[in-house]
């Protein structure tokens, strides 16, 4: 038997072990979240009639609101390290009957809250994009901004995207290397076979 003091040695460092597997099993598993979202659901997902390919990398999760991918890299959630948020829903906020987005009558509300929305959070204008979405137009507004994080000045993206006569809208948040994924995203969506369109 273990005299006292090598006992109490012993648990201190099994505790320590405990400890530190703790803090690293998240660290090592979080990067991995997209590579194995794919490997068991594949590439592509289906909401509101669309067919909406699934960034490499990143996994997605159903919310109340919509769709919510994610790419996570490593240091989450211990460190503040970089990541993509992509929030796919219904366009409820921009037309109270949830009218299908058009141009004409909803575009310059959509630009002028979401630019308010957006300074108040501290982006500032960048771009506005035209793409194309299955067989209709994608509209989307991108704003930067920049965050010190440990003395380090990093950009972050913010990008809203309405499409032409569907209720569908696509916001991203995030580091802004993952800004022309989301456009590939948008650019590879189509409409569900069982749709119609």
């Amino acid at each position: 038997m273990l005299p006292p003091r090598n006992r109490r040695a012993k648990l201190a460092l099994q505790i320590l072990g405990v400890f530190i597997a703790a803090i690293l099993i998240p660290l090592l598993v979080v990067p991995l979240l997209g590579p194995g979202w794919h490997l068991l659901h594949g590439d592509f997902i289906s909401y509101a009639g669309w067919r909406i390919p699934v960034p490499k990398a990143f996994s997605e999760k159903n919310s109340q609101a919509g769709l919510d991918m994610w790419k996570l890299t490593l240091g989450i959630p211990i460190f503040d390290a970089v990541y993509g948020h992509i929030s796919i829903y219904g366009t409820g906020s921009l037309s109270p009957t949830r009218q299908p987005f058009n141009y004409e009558r909803d575009y310059s509300r959509l630009e002028t809250g979401v630019t308010q929305e957006a300074h108040q959070s501290g982006y500032r204008f960048e771009s506005k994009r035209n793409v194309s979405v299955g067989k209709d137009a994608g509209y989307c507004l991108e704003y930067t901004r920049s965050v010190s994080i440990k003395h380090e000045v990093r950009g972050r993206s913010l990008l809203r995207c309405v499409i032409e006569d569907s209720v569908v809208a696509v916001y991203y948040e995030g580091d802004p290397r993952y800004v022309p994924e989301v456009f590939a995203m948008l650019q590879g969506m189509s409409f569900e076979v069982s749709n119609g369109r």
